[in-house]
């Protein structure tokens, strides 16, 4: 029985299509958007290589119209299968998708005026008019060269439904045809509103939101598969342009076939999937007769069966292959390359994905024996030693890097966090906030030497009185750590072809500064609000300055002075001793003050 009357009813306004198979039809029809899919398709089934869709406002109205250049319908295809419920022309070929015959119902789920079909083929085109009450009209509409099919819905839209009828169309090629196999366009035409956009591609590859992923194809079924943990930090598509909200689900199962969609799923998990994203797009997969689902078929379970498999083997290699460069790429500061690595390493981190820590590359602020990353950190930082962790690359990791000691560059929002998940039994410090660089300070304008020279021989002089004494006085910058102290006890030589710099541990120079032990090299400060203060008044009193500068190292250092140590200074700035070159506008020795040898007049 066919559905659509011959002859035409009276109407003041478009009513859904009457009682009968047709309105049982649509009602199938979870989605009013799916006539997108299904004319789709059938552009695809028809052999077509290009599909075109345009929404058009006309005034109070609105066209939608699907074309293809597939093989078009003759007379006989239009009476017969296109117009007879259940009668498709696709039964019992396997590569044709629509095998209920139903599909083409679906232009009537918007309730439209009328739906003109325009086809040709073989020289000819007809044109066919239906009208919401289901009857219809078929014209000869004259010779036309070439082949193809274009359905055109008719709606009586304002200009705010206009605007959203654009917007929920778009949408829903997305949903239902973004990986289909051949090119399919998009384009709104809104004279009213003064915008025109140009032909937007929806195909595109199939493809996962994932850190890493693999692709496997075999025979007519292609499977894609990734994890879902640290694709957050990766730069997500926005705008219209986006992956649908369901693929960034914690887990996501896609099935296609010919890339149109037959059920996309956020919620469902499949055992030993959790956390996994995947797609399967294979001839093999069907849709059920309602639309809104895939078959639970064997084709189905051996798709999930291989997406299992490609979790515990090629992927798990793939991420392991991936690490080394994307720790490289951090290391060398690249943003794009940061958010990379944090994605991948949040990945590693994660089941079903998970790798041994000890295999996780790190990223370095600066290369330790040629290497920019280094995995297997705890080896390197045995016992109770911290993870050291710094923003960038500069002096001091340079430094702490020469001397063995890796830096993990943090320079990504997650690493930090990441890297005391992958080692939770160790402590995560900051290298500047546990480790200083040292480097002496270089010569300074004559005037200025003067007045330090002769600063830091009446140090080095008053320390040695009080039974401190020091190799040498020097000046100083630090990097790092205790950049707020006057000065620093340090292992030094007498003798140095030059300007000193060394890396030091904050908690070891706190503890040798209680100590102060003798022979040791002092640095001041030149940052510290202490010595630049002594620095200007040694300008006009270098004794006073000196002596003054030398208690307040001491209570700096050790504390509150004992009364022995108190006496002594208190007698040296009673009775100073002369300032032996520097006194006579002579030159200090390069880089500092040297204590006087034992038994030298004082």
């Amino acid at each position: 029985m066919a559905p659509y009357r011959s002859s035409r009813e009276d109407r003041a306004a478009p009513p859904p299509p009457p009682p009968g198979p047709v309105a049982d039809m649509v009602q199938q029809f979870a989605d009013p958007y799916a006539f997108l899919r299904e004319l789709v398709q059938n552009g695809m089934d028809a052999g077509a290589r290009k599909i075109a869709v345009r929404v058009e406002a006309l005034p109070g109205a609105c066209a939608t119209s699907v074309t293809d250049d597939g093989c078009g319908m003759s007379r006989e295809d239009i009476e017969g299968p296109l117009l007879t419920l259940f009668s498709s022309s696709k039964e019992g070929d396997a590569t044709k998708i629509g095998k209920y015959g139903v599909g083409f119902v679906s232009v009537f789920a918007l309730q439209p005026e009328q739906v003109d079909v325009e086809t040709w083929r073989d020289g000819k085109a007809w044109l066919l008019r239906l009208h919401s009450d289901t009857s219809y009209e078929l014209e000869d509409a004259g010779p036309r060269q070439g082949s193809g099919t274009r359905v055109t819905l008719i709606q009586r839209l304002g200009r705010e439904a206009f605007v959203e009828h654009a917007r929920v169309a778009q949408a829903a090629l997305r949903r239902w045809c973004r990986h289909a196999d051949r090119e399919i366009t998009l384009s709104i035409a809104d004279h009213e509103g003064g915008s025109r956009t140009g032909a937007m591609r929806i195909d595109s590859p199939l493809a996962i939101a994932a850190p890493v992923s693999v692709t496997a194809v075999e025979e007519e079924t292609t499977v894609v598969v990734g994890p879902s943990a640290g694709a957050q930090h990766l730069a997500r598509p926005t705008g219209g342009d986006g992956d649908p909200a369901v693929e960034h689900g914690q887990s996501f199962a896609g099935f296609y076939n010919r890339g149109l969609t037959l059920f996309e799923t956020a919620d469902e998990l499949f055992s030993g999937l959790a956390g996994v994203r995947f797609k399967v797009m294979s001839h093999h997969l069907q849709h059920t007769l309602s639309r809104d689902n895939v078959r639970r078929d064997d084709a189905f379970w051996e798709a999930i069966a291989r997406v299992r498999e490609l979790v515990k083997g090629p992927l798990r290699r793939e991420l392991a292959a991936r690490l080394p460069q994307a720790a490289a790429a951090a290391a060398a500061g690249e943003a794009e390359g940061a958010a990379t690595y944090a994605a991948l390493l949040e990945a590693a981190l994660s089941p079903p994905t998970a790798l041994d820590p000890d295999e996780i590359p790190f990223p370095l602020a600066s290369p330790v024996a040629g290497e920019r990353s280094r995995a297997g950190l705890r080896a390197l930082a045995p016992g109770r030693e911290p993870l050291l962790v710094a923003r960038r690359s500069d002096a001091l990791t340079a430094a702490m890097a020469r001397g063995g000691l890796p830096v993990v560059l943090c320079n990504h929002r997650a690493t930090r966090a990441l890297l005391k998940r992958c080692f939770p039994a160790a402590r995560v410090e900051k290298a500047h906030a546990a480790y200083l660089l040292v480097r002496e300070e270089r010569e300074e304008p004559k005037r200025a030497r003067a007045a330090d020279a002769a600063l830091l021989q009446v140090i080095a002089d008053a320390l040695a009185r009080a039974r401190h004494g020091v190799a040498r006085v020097s000046l100083c910058q630090v990097e790092g750590a205790l950049r707020q102290r006057s000065g620093f006890l340090l292992p030094g030589s007498e003798e140095r072809a030059g300007p000193e710099q060394s890396c030091h541990a904050a908690r070891e120079v706190v503890r040798r500064a209680a100590r102060f032990p003798p022979g040791h090299a002092l640095y001041l400060n030149i940052e510290s609000d202490t010595v630049a203060l002594a620095r200007r008044r040694a300008a006009v009193d270098a004794v006073t300055a000196g002596n003054l500068l030398a208690r307040a190292l001491l209570v700096e250092a050790k504390g509150p002075l004992d009364p022995e140590d108190s006496d002594r200074l208190l007698d040296l700035s009673a009775s100073p001793p002369p300032l032996a070159g520097a006194a006579r506008g002579e030159r200090a020795p390069a880089g500092g003050a040297r204590r006087a040898p034992r038994g030298s007049p004082r």
